[in-house]
């Protein structure tokens, strides 16, 4: 019951994020639906390390928009294009991987820890519907995040997709980890606001700073009902 009201939790906001467009991290979505689960259960919550945990996932946008902001301004786009090209497609392909084996560990989790499935299996199983998590919802960030934010050409894509790159390794280095979704962002406005501020939609970008803020308290909130729902059925 426990897994199920964290996981149920985590679905619906993350659901109700796609649904409007508003990249976010699955990553303290999840969270803090287990703080609200804590928290009705009466569980035991380090303090310390939740509070670290919070300040790096407030780093990380902050760092990738510095990085992206220094690269666009000491010229990024003079490299060759034909080589920014393959270096957006590699890196795109190294967060893709970071996503499997983050994000959908995260979700089917649960499948190992009832031994339902084998790691190997809860893997498979968790990936292909992130597989078609991508082609339909997904295609809603797909635009939000590749045009919306900001009009990308192939220069300030390889910035941002560097500065996402470079943040993601310094953070992971010291033990920690840090939003692809929320890096990529901060990137994406450093890399804009050195070449053009005029490029950047800042009312897009004021929506999902606002849901940055509002998804792990709807998280919180709503595993603390779902738990107590939940309680009151099976007990």
């Amino acid at each position: 019951m426990d897994i199920a009201a964290v996981q149920l939790s985590a679905a619906i906001v993350t659901t109700v994020s796609s649904y409007f467009k508003l990249p976010t991290s699955t990553i303290q979505i999840y969270t803090f639906s287990l703080l609200g689960f804590a928290l009705v259960g009466g569980l035991p919550i380090h303090g310390v390390g939740f509070g670290l945990v919070i300040l790096f996932w407030a780093v990380g946008p902050l760092l990738a928009f510095i990085i992206g902001f220094i690269l666009a301004k000491i010229g990024l786009g003079y490299i060759k294009e034909s080589v920014l090209i393959w270096f957006v497609i590699v890196v795109s392909i190294y967060s893709s991987f970071t996503l499997g084996s983050n994000d959908v560990s995260n979700a089917a989790s649960s499948l190992v820890a009832m031994k339902l499935m084998p790691a190997r299996m809860a893997g498979l199983y968790g990936g292909f519907f992130m597989l078609i998590g991508i082609l339909t919802w997904g295609q809603r960030l797909l635009k939000r995040i590749g045009q919306d934010i900001l009009k990308l050409d192939v220069p300030l894509a390889a910035t941002a997709q560097l500065s996402q790159a470079i943040t993601l390794s310094i953070i992971n280095t010291v033990g920690y980890n840090a939003s692809i979704n929320q890096t990529i962002v901060g990137g994406l406005i450093g890399s804009g606001l050195a070449a053009d501020r005029n490029k950047l939609n800042w009312n897009v970008i004021r929506n999902i700073l606002m849901n940055w803020i509002w998804s792990p308290v709807l998280s919180l909130s709503s595993s603390v009902l779902i738990t107590i729902i939940l309680k009151a059925i099976f007990d």
